[in-house]
């Protein structure tokens, strides 16, 4: 019936949304508000003076109130002209009807009219939610989610972590991606905009304006939260049609199973990592059991017993004991690394304690390429010699823990280039560790000593064949190939003047401690 009202003033109103309808003979006082309320009145003390005109549609529309329709009648046969002006100013739809139309048809025809559309609101949401909770099931990731929502809704759909990495994202046909923005970039712009104040004020998801600085369009935004903490995001893009109430109900039911995943994922990485922590741990502090089981396990997390490896160590800029957000900044980090790692095809071999996250790094893999990516100006990162093997680790192991007192925020300190000039400088533990990286092949074989002795003579003999055949009582291709073998057995070149210089520096604190 309402198709047969004029329209007279509010037009750029007209779609509002109707919740409800209000039959008033009186307008005085004005209706108690009620949030989109149809007022139907046949204005029976409408003011008829400029002023009073003005100020009901002011308070009828500052009540709440959606529209009102007026029955014409001879007493009041059209608005007033001042209420007409005042209410397009306002926004607030005024329509006049006949008088012949009894309201309570026209009450009841909107009535009838607001409960099929929320049938359908609600068989609608429902079967979005039945779609979206079979995709759970089978989901291995939020994009299949993401895919979901954003088929049943024909909207651009996202799933951010809570550092505003993407998750899960759903392009629409026919979209043109804006450039992207950081990846805290637009986390900064809802913080800005006390956007997350608000989701955690009201519980519910909130409409974000369109962020122009990204060119990120307006967007329906709604937390993800596991145990009371936000830990993702839920976006669904706005397009030529309005977001409404079944995108609302569709990203509350999304950002909940959103969260299911998450928690989910979560279980399974502090599963895995309990037991991949645990090996791993085990390797660098020498306590590794080298048992069939325990080497099979450890083959399935992806070590390699015959493969070399540089041990890292983040020093992260967080005091202890860790704070709550020390706590999440540090889980964040190891998630980037994992994700790092995961990107360059190496598996996570990770241990974390305390403020401290050592990591395994195959040769291939330069350590200055991963702090460029990861690094930060809090942080420091120490770096192994490259070794193999069950001892090898546990070497490394120590490597990076002798390196701690000399690391240095915003920098990456490698074992080799932080030994030498601490052993010069009469560090007890840096000389013992530095004669170890020069000698250890030799030292750890008692059935080496000739060839100790031999490589002791040629630097007393400042590498001079034939002086050090003669010390030694061999003959100087004796010397030759025990050399080869030093060579071999200490990967070194005696060639350049470096590697003999450091030799004979080791050798000569070997001589020291042996004294001592």
């Amino acid at each position: 019936m309402l198709r047969e009202a004029r329209l007279v003033a509010g037009h750029q109103a007209q779609r509002c949304d109707i919740q409800s309808v209000c039959i008033a003979e009186s307008i005085s006082p004005v209706p108690p508000e009620r949030c989109a309320q149809l007022l139907l009145t046949t204005g029976g003390d409408w003011p008829r003076d400029e002023a009073g005109a003005r100020q009901v549609i002011r308070a009828l529309a500052a009540s709440g109130v959606a529209a009102v329709v007026l029955s014409t009648t001879p007493h009041l046969p059209s608005f007033p002209p001042s209420s007409i002006r005042e209410a397009q100013a306002s926004a607030l739809p005024l329509l006049e009807i006949s008088g012949d139309i009894a309201f309570y048809r026209l009450a009841h025809d909107v009535h009838a009219h607001l409960v099929h559309k929320r049938i359908d609101l609600m068989q609608r949401c429902d079967e979005i939610n039945r779609t979206l909770t079979i995709t759970a099931l089978s989901a291995n990731s939020l994009d299949d989610l993401a895919q979901a929502l954003g088929l049943c809704l024909g909207r651009t759909v996202r799933f951010l972590s809570a550092d505003g990495t993407a998750m899960g994202t759903y392009l629409t046909a026919g979209y043109a991606p804006a450039p992207a923005m950081h990846r805290g970039a637009y986390l900064q712009y809802l913080q800005d905009h006390r956007v997350i104040e608000r989701m955690n004020a009201e519980m519910a998801p909130v409409i974000v304006e369109r962020c122009d600085a990204g060119d990120a369009p307006r967007r329906l935004v709604s937390a993800m939260r596991i145990g009371g903490d936000i830990a993702g995001f839920a976006m669904i893009d706005e397009n030529a049609t309005p977001i409404g109430p079944t995108e609302i109900r569709a990203i509350e039911h999304a950002s909940l199973i959103g969260a299911l995943h998450l928690s989910h994922a979560r279980a399974l990485h502090l599963q895995e990592e309990r037991l991949g922590y645990s090996m791993v741990a085990a390797l660098l502090e020498g306590k590794f059991v080298e048992t069939p089981a325990a080497l099979e396990r450890a083959r399935m997390s992806g070590w390699d017993a015959q493969a070399p490896y540089r041990i890292c160590l983040m020093l992260l800029g967080e005091p202890l004991p860790l704070s709550r957000e020390g706590f999440s900044r540090r889980e964040q980090w190891v998630e980037r690394l994992r994700r790092y790692l995961d990107d360059i095809g190496q598996p996570p071999l990770i241990v974390v304690s305390l403020n401290q996250i050592r990591f395994l790094l195959s040769p291939g893999v330069a350590p200055a390429s991963l702090w460029r990516q990861l690094g930060h100006r809090t942080s420091a990162l120490a770096v192994s010699r490259e070794h193999v093997g069950i001892d090898g680790m546990a070497k490394g192991g120590e490597d990076v823990q002798s390196l701690l007192p000399s690391l240095k925020p915003g920098k990456i300190h490698y074992f080799e280039q932080i030994m030498f000039p601490r052993a010069l400088l009469g560090d007890a533990n840096a000389r013992a560790l530095f004669i170890d990286s020069q000698l250890g092949p030799l030292l750890a074989d008692k059935r080496q000593k000739p060839l100790l002795e031999t490589l002791r003579a040629l630097c007393e003999e400042g590498f001079q064949w034939a002086a050090t055949a003669r010390r030694l009582n061999v003959h100087i291709s004796t010397v030759h190939y025990r050399v080869e073998r030093i060579e071999a057995m200490l990967g070194v070149d005696f060639d350049t003047q470096s590697s003999r210089f450091e030799v004979q520096v080791a050798m000569a604190m070997l001589g020291l401690t042996e004294d001592s």
